[in-house]
C-alpha cells in the first residue's frame, strides 16, 4: 500500500662540614641539572613552553563550552575520556605538525589523547575549574618558535579506521551506518607556535540524526508498531556509507545507493510499541532483539546517518508494520531534503484511516527538539 502523504578536546639540602666536599657536590648538581634540561633532541629546554589542550564540543549550555557527545547512553566526551572501573577510557586521534622554511615535521601522528593524570601534564585550569588532564602517552612536545602548526583530531578512535593519506592536513575515514552507530567527531586547528595555549580543539559532529514519531489522528484508535525501516524503491536513492573527507569541511562524497528494496536500519522491538491518539511513540527507542535492530536501539531513537540530499518521495520510502495491519507493509515516501551534519530531523507521522501527514522538525545537533517545523502538506 503507498499512502497518500503529506509531508513535512632533589632539592638538596647540604650542610656540608668541609668546603671542598661543598664545592664538588655543587658542581656535581650543576652538570647534572644542565645535562637533564634537555628534550630528546638534546636541545636545551629552557623557555620552551610544552602544548596543551582543552578540548570541547560545538554544544552549548548558556554560552560556556561543553564537552557532550552522543555515543550510546553518554553524554560527556570527557567522561568518555576517562578510564573507569569497568571500562578503558575512549581515546582522541590527533595529528599535528609544523612548518619552519619550507620543511614540515611531524609533532603528532595519530598519538592518543585523553583525560588522565600524568606527570609534568597539562596544567591548564579547564571550565569546569579543575586541573585539565586532557594529556597524551609519552614525552611532552614543545612549541617551535615561529612554526605555522597544523593539528587534526577525530573521536572516537577504536572506532575508526582511517585510510592511507590521514594526517594533520586531512582525514579519511570509512563509515558504515548500517554496521555502527557512534557519534563521530572530528577538529581541527591552524595557528603561529604559542599563539593559542592551550590549544582549544572544539569539535563537531560529522553525521547527522534523525528519528520516526509515530501517532494516530483519530484520538480513539490504538495500534501497535511492530516494524520499521527506510527502502529505496528507486536507483539513485539513499545510501548508508561513505568515505569523510576531513579537509578545510567535513565533506561525504556521495557514495553507490543501497539496493532498490532492500531494508535500511530494519529493526522491531522486543514488545511492540502501542501507537495512540494522545501521544507520540519514537521508533528505535526501546531494547530491540539481538538479531534484528539491536544497534539502531539507542540515543533515545536517533538514528546516524551519511549526510546527503535525501533524494525524495518517489524514490525514498519510511516502511512500517503495526499490529492489526499483520505483513502489510505501510509505506509513505520521505520528502526531498539535505541532511546537513550537525542537525537532527525529526520527521512526525500522523496516521489516518486514508492518508498519512508528515511534519519534519529540523534543530542544531545540541537542541534535544526541534528550532523549527517544515509542513509540507502547504
Amino acid at each position: 500500500m503507498f499512502w497518500k502523504y503529506k509531508i513535512f578536546l632533589r632539592v638538596v639540602t647540604l650542610k656540608g662540614t668541609a668546603l671542598l666536599l661543598f664545592s664538588l657536590v655543587a658542581a656535581s648538581l650543576f652538570s647534572c641539572t644542565k645535562e637533564d634540561n634537555v628534550d630528546s633532541t638534546g636541545e636545551e629546554m629552557q623557555d620552551k613552553v610544552p602544548i596543551e589542550w582543552n578540548i570541547y564540543t560545538i554544544d552549548n549550555n548558556d554560552n560556556q563550552p561543553q564537552t557532550r557527545a552522543l555515543l550510546e547512553d553518554y553524554t560527556d566526551l570527557r567522561n568518555l575520556c576517562t578510564a573507569t572501573e569497568s571500562a578503558p577510557a575512549e581515546k582522541i586521534g590527533l595529528f599535528g605538525t609544523y612548518e619552519l622554511e619550507g620543511s614540515e615535521v611531524t609533532v603528532f601522528d595519530n598519538a592518543d589523547l585523553w583525560w588522565w593524570e600524568k606527570e609534568n601534564g597539562n596544567p591548564f585550569n579547564d571550565v569546569i575549574g579543575d586541573k585539565s588532564h586532557w594529556n597524551y602517552d609519552g614525552e611532552e612536545r614543545y612549541w617551535v618558535d615561529g612554526a605555522t602548526y597544523s593539528f587534526r583530531a577525530y573521536f572516537p578512535k577504536s572506532k575508526v579506521t582511517l585510510e592511507p593519506g590521514s594526517g594533520s592536513h586531512n582525514l579519511l575515514a570509512v563509515y558504515d551506518t548500517q554496521l555502527s552507530q557512534y557519534d563521530l567527531l572530528v577538529a581541527s586547528k591552524s595557528l603561529l607556535a604559542g599563539s593559542e595555549n592551550p590549544v582549544l580543539l572544539q569539535f563537531e559532529h560529522a553525521l547527522a540524526a534523525i528519528r520516526f514519531t509515530f501517532k494516530f489522528a483519530d484520538e480513539d484508535v490504538t495500534d501497535n508498531l511492530t516494524a520499521c525501516w527506510l527502502e529505496n524503491v528507486k536507483e539513485d536513492g539513499f545510501y548508508t556509507s561513505s568515505t569523510i573527507n576531513f579537509a578545510g569541511s567535513v565533506l561525504w562524497p556521495k557514495s553507490t545507493a543501497n539496493p532498490v528494496g532492500s531494508q535500511m536500519y530494519y529493526w522491531y522491538p522486543s514488545d511492540p510499541l502501542q501507537i495512540t491518539g494522545q501521544s507520540s511513540v519514537t521508533a528505535y527507542s526501546t531494547p530491540a532483539t539481538v538479531v534484528n535492530g539491536s544497534q539502531y536501539t539507542h540515543n533515545n531513537g536517533w538514528l546516524l546517518v551519511i549526510p546527503q540530499k535525501c533524494p525524495g518521495p518517489e524514490t525514498l520510502q519510511l516502511c512500517f508494520r503495526t499490529s492489526t495491519g499483520a505483513d502489510v507493509v505501510y509505506r509513505v515516501g520521505l520528502p526531498a531534503v539535505e541532511l546537513l551534519s550537525g542537525n537532527r530531523y525529526t520527521f512526525n507521522v500522523k496516521i489516518s484511516s486514508t492518508e498519512i501527514e508528515l511534519k519534519l522538525k529540523i534543530a542544531d545537533w545540541n537542541e534535544r527538539d526541534s528550532s523549527y517545523e517544515i509542513d509540507f502538506n502547504n
